[in-house]
Order: structure tokens, then C-alpha cells, then sequence
């Protein structure tokens, strides 16, 4: 885990020198401003070092694959953007949410503003740009699915674990796919590998996003570096909260209706008593367990850098 952590650092170290060199134009400020500031923030940068392990793995060229980096991160940073404005989250990355710092219409621009710039980065690699493009955008109408889905949920009440990991294949999965296959694209992997890739990445997003809901919960809020207790305030349908309801569905309901947005004390004693937790927490590793079986069968093996990333992912704490 020794090497694997150094070399993590290397990438995060060369993508933030990268990012922070990237011009943007300085005018009008109402965009550009609010931009910049969303990138302020020293997030985890987990994105942009699988796209760079799988740009190992494949022998890509590494400005095409910093190029790819990038894109995905800023794509990342879009998505955060608009989801903490539909979530109404305060922080993000131990700073104001771009919405409270701003406000929501400045918010809603620099997200777009965002997402226009991936698709201009994308543009400039050249290498089966064609396909390129077509999968980044696929992906992107994926994650957007994804997101109308988790909507949709907050006011639909007969749910299952299911419908919840089917909407995470979408919001979370799709991109960590594109992060190993766009790599792939531009070394002429062949369409069955592309889609291989694409549903081990789903695979670790379903488990990287119940761990997320793990920390929503249980997470420190210092360590975290945002607001915890949004899912409860949203009605979010993680499966804390279904299989909560299917333990008691009334005092679920109550500890809900309760909750004042800072004390999640009750919440946690509860799904810790029920044993929501533990199934909850079983759920994530058998997840992380058929992406690395995933990995395997496709001949990435355990002495393997995207192996050992994956491995760091499981045994993080935020």
C-alpha cells in the first residue's frame, strides 16, 4: 500500500499543478469568478488518478490522458455544483457551497460554464476523438438520468435497495467507468472491453457511494469537509434509510421528523441497534468484492496499480 499511496500522491500532485496552470478567462466576472472559486477546493482527485492508472494500464499518451483528467474532474466539479444546490448542502470541501458564497443563479451558470469547458478540453485530444466524445456525452446524459432518478425517489416511498444501486450505476458509476475506459478509447480497445470497463467502474461506484452514505452519517464533519445530515433533511432513499424503514417504519419516521439538522445521534444509535449498519456496511464490501473479481476476470490482476487504488478506496475514512 506503501507504493500505491506514493504514487497517488504524484498524480494528485502533477493534476493540481496542472489545474491550477489552466487560464480561464477573466471576464465577465458573474462566470468566471464563481468558477475559479469552485475549484478551489483540494478535493480527493480519486477521478483523475484512475483515469491516470488506466492510462498506465494502457500505455496512453500522458498529455492525451491529462487532457482526459481534466475533463472528468471538471465534469466532477459540474455535478457538485448543481447537487449541492438540489440538496441544499452548505459546505463543500470545508468551504461554502458555490451557492451560498454566491447565490443559486451564479451557481447554476458556473456549473454550465463548467461543463462546457470538459467539452472543449476533450476536443484536443485527437486520438479516436469521434467515439471519444460520443461515450464522454453518453455518460454524461447517464449521470444526469442518475440524478432525476435520486430526485425522484425523495417523493416515491415503495422503494428497495435495488431501484437505489440501479440510480447509483448511473449518478456515481458511470463516470468512475468513463475514468477507465476513455483511456482505453484512444488505445483501440475493442467495444466488448469498453463496456467491461465501464461496468467495473459502476460496480465501484455502487460501493464507493454507500460508503458515502456510510460517512454522511457516521463521518466527522471536520474530517469530511461539508455538512453531514443532508440525505435525512432531503428524504434521500439510501439504503440506510429503506432498510431502516423496513426494520420500523415508525420510529424511522419519527427519528426523521426529529431531526433538527445538526444531531444525528438518535439516527445513528438506532441503525447501529437494528443492525442497519452492519447490513449496510456488507452491502459496500460485496460490492468492492465483485470489482475486484471484476478486474481479475479482465486481466487486471491484484499486483496491479488500479488493484491497489481500489483497495485504498475501500479503506478510506471520508
Amino acid at each position: 500500500m506503501e507504493d500505491i499511496s506514493g504514487l497517488i500522491e504524484f498524480i494528485r500532485k502533477e493534476f493540481n499543478k496542472s489545474l491550477s496552470s489552466f487560464s480561464f478567462p477573466k471576464t465577465p466576472t458573474y462566470l468566471y469568478r464563481p468558477i475559479e472559486y469552485s475549484l478551489k477546493g483540494q478535493g480527493k482527485r480519486y477521478r483523475p488518478i484512475i483515469v491516470h492508472l488506466s492510462g498506465r494500464h494502457f500505455k496512453s499518451d500522458p498529455d492525451d490522458i491529462m487532457k482526459i483528467s481534466m475533463a472528468v474532474e471538471l465534469l466532477h466539479c459540474f455535478t457538485l455544483i448543481h447537487d449541492d444546490i438540489m440538496d441544499s448542502d452548505d459546505k463543500r470541501r470545508d468551504m461554502p457551497a458555490l451557492h451560498k458564497k454566491y447565490d443559486v443563479p451564479s451557481a447554476i451558470l458556473a456549473g454550465d460554464g463548467i461543463f462546457t469547458i470538459t467539452q472543449l478540453i476533450l476536443l484536443s485530444v485527437d486520438q479516436n476523438s469521434k467515439l471519444l466524445f460520443q461515450k464522454y456525452n453518453e455518460m454524461v446524459l447517464e449521470i444526469c438520468e442518475g440524478q432525476a432518478m435520486d430526485k425522484q425517489y425523495e417523493i416515491e416511498d415503495e422503494l428497495d435497495v435495488d431501484d437505489y444501486i440501479e440510480m447509483v450505476k448511473k449518478k456515481t458509476g458511470a463516470l468512475l467507468g468513463s475514468c477507465l475506459s476513455l483511456p482505453a478509447i484512444i488505445e483501440n480497445e475493442n467495444k466488448g472491453n469498453l463496456e467491461l470497463l465501464q461496468n467495473i467502474g459502476k460496480t465501484l461506484g455502487v460501493a464507493f457511494q454507500i460508503q458515502d452514505d456510510l460517512f454522511e452519517i457516521f463521518g466527522d464533519e471536520k474530517v469530511m469537509g461539508k455538512s453531514l445530515g443532508s440525505d435525512i433533511a432531503s428524504n434521500k432513499k439510501t439504503p440506510l434509510a429503506i432498510l431502516a424503514k423496513n426494520e420500523d417504519r415508525m420510529r424511522w419516521e419519527k427519528l426523521v421528523d426529529d431531526y433538527d439538522g445538526k444531531n444525528l445521534d438518535n439516527i445513528r444509535k438506532f441503525l447501529k441497534e437494528s443492525g442497519v449498519k452492519n447490513k449496510v456496511d456488507k452491502i459496500a464490501f460485496d460490492y468492492f468484492s465483485n470489482a475486484y473479481d471484476s478486474l481479475s476476470k479482465f486481466g487486471i490482476g491484484n499486483n496491479s496499480e488500479l488493484y491497489s487504488f481500489f483497495k485504498f478506496i475501500q479503506e478510506r475514512h471520508y
